[in-house]
């Protein structure tokens, strides 16, 4: 009588502890379902958060959000960047961000700002959005403008006060243009430091997020 009692109470012990265990995975697989919806859903949900941005500039973000043609290759090497510019295909275009994923605030926030340099046609007005065009004009500055003294010190001033201590986050051929057109514009629009530095930390195209 008590064997029996006692394997009744086991039964149920048994019983519970695998209906816990039950619950306990069931609970897991809900947590990583809902985890993996919330990645998936991450621009959606950004954009949701932004009901006053223009259709326009949310059509935009989600086609570039997701476009991967802005790559960071032949880091430091200036030769093979202009190689590989000149390789891509006429009416190519850079797309994407070149590190960490896009952001819409601060994508809206660097699009909004750079209308006001509609006037110079040689500052992009999508930085993950460049023409191979614009970017080998970029390019080509380097090599056709030379800096008088006071010039380089604007030049080497405004370098050290980007938010990225330097023309972009890595030496991409994005480094490589954003110096060449703060050569442009000291030298062709009288652009002081603080003005090279704000039009250096609107073309970055690292991302935001």
């Amino acid at each position: 009588m008590k064997l029996a009692l006692k394997s009744r109470k086991l039964s149920r012990l048994l019983k519970t502890i695998s209906l816990l265990v039950i619950i306990g995975v069931v609970s897991l697989l809900t947590i990583a379902f809902l985890s993996k919806g919330s990645v998936v859903s991450q621009h959606h949900t950004q954009l949701d958060t932004m009901p006053m941005v223009d259709t326009a500039l949310k059509t935009s973000f989600t086609k570039l959000s997701n476009a991967h043609t802005d790559v960071c290759r032949d880091i430091g090497d200036l030769p093979a960047i202009e190689k590989y510019m000149a390789s891509l295909p006429s009416g190519s275009r850079l797309q994407g961000s070149c590190c960490s994923p896009m952001d819409i605030k601060h994508y809206v926030s660097q699009i909004n700002s750079l209308r006001a340099y509609a006037n110079i046609p040689e500052i992009p007005t999508n930085p993950y959005d460049v023409s191979k065009a614009s970017a080998e004009q970029m390019l080509g500055f380097y090599n056709n403008i030379q800096l008088t003294p006071a010039q380089q010190s604007i030049y080497d001033q405004a370098q050290k006060m980007t938010a990225d201590h330097g023309w972009c986050c890595c030496k991409c051929w994005a480094w490589y243009t954003h110096a060449r057109l703060a050569k442009y514009l000291i030298t062709q629009h009288d652009f002081t430091t603080q003005q090279i530095v704000a039009v250096t930390n609107l073309e970055d195209c690292c991302g935001g997020a």
